[in-house]
């Protein structure tokens, strides 16, 4: 590095090095010295080195796990790391820019825990409204038409705050790194039946067909029941918000491939909506980010659902794609890996069918 290079960099109030994959430190400014001192060295060495089998983070600035942001812990405070140069300085090293985000990860996680208090106590109040609200839909028999209707939409709005109220508790145990699944095996069939189910209403109401199509073989997986019953019904109420009357939402699920081992299977949830713009799919996973396509029902959410969906299905080892074409519908398709070790299936498993327009409470034709 030449002379006058160095004496800019050394300008610069933010430590920044040159360091390879083994952890030598090529280059350093002043700034850098002034942070790390003497313990810097030992420090990088140790960010190359291997600990049971896991990766130190240094190695994700280099070859296949190349990154160019990343967040390290050391001594007690919390650096942003991120990578200045497009390419290397040479093949074994990288030029880093490290900044001192301690403050600002305090301020973050103070945030994140008194809204998980606030919403956390909201919970207990809207839980009884619930209550009240199933017990009383249950008497329908004693109310007019009007009121029965008025009953139920009472009763869906209740369960739609309840599950943006769960988003937002999830979305703060994902920013604390608390959040976690269970490790118990799910039959899929019974747990797509119920989803489906769950939605009937706000399809008929909304004048949508929503079909379900599947074997009675689906192969069985591990993780929380409860939170993957969450994320699709957050699929499906993505495509109900997107999609007009008269529209149409495939639930699909099949093993992959499509033999007598499958190693995973996969769930899709298809509608006939708006579609998403080229650019907006580059976003779509992001926090707090929303599509600009306007919703059809007037329905509005946190901005966090698919991005915490995403979460819940790798957190059970699984991954998620998205294909759409503007004007044309969209394809969310989940992939999770199966138990290896199959049980045998004792309950109904028959596939399920619903067409859900039109409907005899719901979504009634004028005319």
């Amino acid at each position: 590095m030449t002379s006058l290079y160095s004496a800019l960099l050394d300008r610069l109030q933010i430590p920044i090095t040159v360091v390879t994959a083994t952890g030598v430190i090529m280059y350093r400014n002043r700034a850098f010295d002034q942070t790390f001192g003497t313990e810097a060295e030992g420090w990088m060495r140790s960010a190359a080195t291997s600990v049971a089998g896991e990766r130190g983070w240094l190695y994700w600035f280099f070859g296949d796990g190349e990154k160019h942001s990343a967040e390290v812990e050391w001594n007690g405070r919390i650096y942003r790391i991120e990578k200045v140069m497009s390419e290397p300085v040479d093949a074994a090293s990288v030029a880093l820019l490290i900044e001192d985000v301690t403050r600002q990860a305090e301020a973050e996680q103070a945030k994140s825990d008194f809204t998980s208090m606030i919403v956390h106590d909201l919970r207990g109040p809207l839980s009884g409204i619930q209550a009240t609200l199933d017990f009383v839909v249950q008497d329908e028999d004693n109310f007019g038409p009007m009121h029965q209707d008025l009953l139920k939409e009472a009763s869906l709005e209740s369960d739609r705050m309840m599950n943006l109220i769960n988003e937002i508790l999830d979305f703060s145990k994902i920013q604390s790194g608390k959040f976690t699944v269970e490790n118990e095996p799910i039959r899929l069939v019974p747990l797509l039946k119920r989803t489906a189910l769950s939605l009937q209403a706000i399809a008929a109401r909304n004048e949508v067909t929503l079909i379900s199509a599947y074997g009675p073989d689906l192969p069985i997986v591990n993780g929380s029941t409860e939170k993957l019953t969450q994320a699709m019904i957050n699929l499906l109420s993505n495509s109900l918000k997107f999609t007009a009357r008269g529209g149409v939402i495939a639930l699909n699920a099949q093993p992959f491939p499509d033999d007598n081992s499958p190693d995973s299977v996969a769930i899709t949830v298809t509608d006939t909506g708006v579609g998403i713009s080229e650019e907006e799919l580059q976003k779509l996973f992001s926090r707090y980010e929303q599509v600009s396509s306007r919703s059809f029902h007037g329905e509005s959410g946190t901005g966090l659902g698919l991005f915490i969906v995403r979460e819940i299905i790798e957190a059970h080892g699984g991954t998620m794609e998205v294909a759409s074409i503007e004007g044309i519908g969209t394809s969310m398709i989940i992939r999770l890996p199966v138990v290896k070790e199959q049980k045998a299936v004792e309950e109904d498993d028959t596939p399920v069918t619903l067409s859900l327009f039109p409907s005899t409470e719901y979504g009634r034709r004028s005319g």
